[in-house]
């Protein structure tokens, strides 16, 4: 189940189910030490034994809708059980400065007679994503339930305080299954944990009443202390107001010019920015995705790292969004991540070390080969010179100047073929071919044309020289060994040759090789749009031509020739709005912003990819890349569109 509610502020990141339930909690790293790791702390609500003794948990026999308050990072979402004759309705938020999560909980009785109500909350933590070794109590002092190992505290406490508590072992049910009857009042327990307290409450008929939670994430006993004492003192209620205004003060900074879109897409336009920034760890790592439902199907790993070519897309939707200071974080800490050879690997975690990674360091014969995806570093040139244009302040590139943009450019021109002038085969962007790629050709000749641009702007000539000719093979490379005239279409790749119609070969144009109107890229590109739509009513473009993964059921790929990915949807538009000589032309572009509006879920989230038959996202949810795409292509289709008028 995609995670359809995000909250966080760099630092704490908390993600909700549809029902309510708190199923990630990354702490102190935004995509590092999830300490619920897809496991359910839930919440159950009791009227008066109603449910036969039984509390009844948020879940199917609620009815919901969810959302966010417009412009912020704070959840709004309703519940209601007609049986029990219960409203709920959820505000939530990370407070943007301080490491709390903050609950608030409007209770409405609509029965038409007074009853006593029960909301339980059942806390599934591991610390360090292990169960082993961690302590939950109760302090009578503070009146919190604290989980601690080591240098990693949660304090959990509500306002009024809850009357009722229980720690205990964790039971067969993962969930931390809530019973009814009362808690058991045990203080304390050590080894793999679960908690559970209890807020009562006498409502009469029609009744509202609010109840507060919160839990305050630190590295010592004294730090949760703190954030508790602020939280009683300044009031839950002010926090939350000062995030609400902070995130809707952030992301309407810039008054941008969204044209004649109507209000969905712009709401959309915004909302993707502030999902952008909750995947955004503090010391500048861009992650691309947090959700541990990917676990299952990813052999127990996730999307919690930092690729260089997904934040390498992202960074460029913040300079143009004018976030500029969060790039500039974020190239600080890739400066140093490079290898002294001057590549990148393929992902790294938000600590800046390198994370795991499957692309082997031999070939099946035993020869040595590096492990890498050449366009993951031409891009991250690519990102900074887009950098430079927009914030034109040198100070920005000189740390990097020599620590980063020259070995890079040294790297890719070193590692080609001196026979076609290409680069050397390296994994594609979607990491399960090993090749010479259009792609990955296209984005080193741009990286080595913004290295140039780099070095003739530092006064090294001959380094500019060396780039630019450099590049100039690659592009005739590229058109004489990777375009079949026969085909009519740029392969995938050639060493091995596939002729595998690819979304990405939308590069060749978006990358400078070729201009968008070249024959051999309209070409392409009808090619594109053709074999690889969706020909379902959910619509869109796959990566490629009988891509498998995440297949949800075996298909004809002449209708759907794989799921449909935002992000390769978004690619044909971007060429689109290339292609475009008068407003008209953007219509098609059109269509697709709005489709993608449209495909979003409820709450405002892009997901990796989606079900070909009902639209419901599949793999990650929110996946930062969409959301970073979404941004780029509406802000170009902006410029071109005033430019035509």
């Amino acid at each position: 189940m995609p995670k359809p509610l995000v909250v966080g502020n760099g630092s704490l990141l908390v993600n909700l189910d549809m029902n309510a339930s708190i199923r990630d909690m990354y702490f102190p790293h935004i995509g590092n030490e999830n300490h619920v790791n897809g496991r359910h702390c839930r919440i159950g609500v009791e009227v008066d034994g109603k449910n036969l003794g039984m509390v009844s948990l948020i879940g199917d026999d609620w009815i919901h809708k969810l959302g966010y308050q417009k412009d912020r990072l704070v959840t709004d979402s309703y519940y209601r059980n007609d049986h029990l004759e219960v409203e709920l309705r959820f505000n939530e938020c990370v407070h943007p400065h301080e490491n709390v999560f903050i609950r608030k909980i409007a209770i409405t009785n609509t029965n038409t007679i007074d009853v006593d109500m029960k909301l339980l909350f059942s806390h599934d933590i591991a610390l360090y994503e292990n169960p082993n070794g961690d302590t939950a109590i109760f302090d009578p002092a503070l009146q919190s339930i604290i989980h601690y190992q080591d240098s990693r505290y949660f304090l959990i406490s509500g306002s009024p305080y809850f009357d009722q508590y229980e720690v205990g072992p964790k039971g067969t049910d993962e969930s931390g299954a809530i019973k009814s009857g009362g808690l058991n009042m045990n203080s304390i327990q050590v080894g793999a944990v679960k908690s559970l307290i209890s807020f009562s409450q006498h409502l009469a008929a029609g009744e509202t009443k609010i109840i507060y939670y919160w839990i305050a994430a630190g590295k010592t006993f004294f730090e949760v202390k703190r954030l508790n004492e602020l939280v009683l003192t300044t009031t839950p209620e002010r926090m939350m107001s000062e995030a609400g205004q902070y995130y809707y003060s952030w992301v309407n900074k810039e008054k941008y010019d969204l044209f004649d879109f109507p209000p969905k897409v712009v709401d959309l336009f915004k909302h993707s920015l502030l999902i952008i920034k909750s995947q955004i760890d503090y010391d500048g790592a861009i992650i691309a995705a947090n959700d541990s439902d990917i676990l299952e199907r990813f052999n127990m790993d996730s999307y919690s790292y930092m690729w260089p070519r997904d934040s390498a897309y992202i960074a460029m939707a913040l300079d143009i969004t004018r976030y500029s200071g969060t790039v500039q974080k974020f190239f600080e800490y890739c400066q140093g991540l490079i290898h002294e050879n001057g590549y990148f690997l393929q992902k790294y975690n938000p600590t800046g070390t390198l994370a795991s990674g499957w692309m082997p360091w031999l070939t099946p014969e035993g020869k040595i080969q590096l492990p890498i995806q050449e366009d993951s570093t031409a891009l991250i040139i690519v990102a900074l010179w887009n950098h430079y244009k927009i914030t034109k302040s040198i100070e920005n590139i000189d740390p990097v100047y020599h620590s980063l943009i020259i070995p890079a450019a040294e790297f890719m021109i070193k590692y080609r073929d001196p026979s076609t002038g290409l680069p050397k085969p390296s994994y594609n962007l979607w990491e399960d071919k090993r090749a010479v790629h259009s792609y990955t050709c296209s984005t080193v000749y741009a990286g080595l044309i913004c290295a140039a641009n780099f070095a003739a702007m530092y006064g090294d000539n001959d380094l500019a020289e060396s780039y630019n000719t450099a590049a100039m093979e690659i592009k005739k490379g590229i058109e004489n060994h990777l375009y079949d005239k026969e085909l009519g279409r740029f392969l995938r790749s050639i060493s091995p040759r596939d002729e595998t119609v690819d979304a990405s070969l939308y590069a060749v144009s978006q990358f400078g090789v070729l201009p968008p109107d070249d024959a051999r890229v309209v070409s392409t590109m009808k090619s594109v749009e053709s074999i690889l739509s969706v020909k379902t009513e959910v619509g869109g473009i796959a990566r490629f031509y009988k891509d498998k993964y995440q297949e949800v059921a075996q298909y004809d790929p002449e209708i759907i020739p794989g799921n449909p990915w935002f992000i390769c949807t978004l690619w044909v538009a971007q060429w689109h709005i290339q292609m475009a000589k008068s407003i008209d032309d953007l219509q098609k572009t059109r269509e697709i912003i709005l489709w993608t509006t449209e495909r979003a879920t409820e709450t405002g989230m892009l997901a990796e990819q989606l079900n070909p038959f009902d639209g419901s996202p599949l793999s990650v949810s929110p996946l930062t890349w969409a959301h970073a795409t979404f941004v780029l292509t509406v802000m170009a289709f902006v410029e071109k569109a005033r430019s035509l008028e």
